[in-house]
């Protein structure tokens, strides 16, 4: 074989390397962007349920403090 031949064979070898970890690390990039995305969404129902039961100890309060300043 020629010096020219064996070249081009490694570097086709090596685009195609380089072409299917491209696709693997694309494939697990979105896994992990999927569950990010889960969790974070976990989280924000998490947040928005805290923040109601805040408000709700909130406007408990403050019926309980009118009720004492009213007396």
């Amino acid at each position: 074989m020629e010096t020219t031949t064996i070249l081009c064979i490694l570097l086709l070898s090596l685009y195609l390397a380089l072409a299917v970890f491209w696709i693997v690390r694309s494939i697990l990039d979105t896994i992990d962007d999927h569950k990010r995305d889960k969790r974070n969404a976990e989280w924000e129902a998490e947040r928005l349920q805290l923040e109601k039961e805040r408000a709700a100890r909130d406007e408990e309060y403050h019926q309980k403090r009118m009720e004492q300043l009213n007396k």
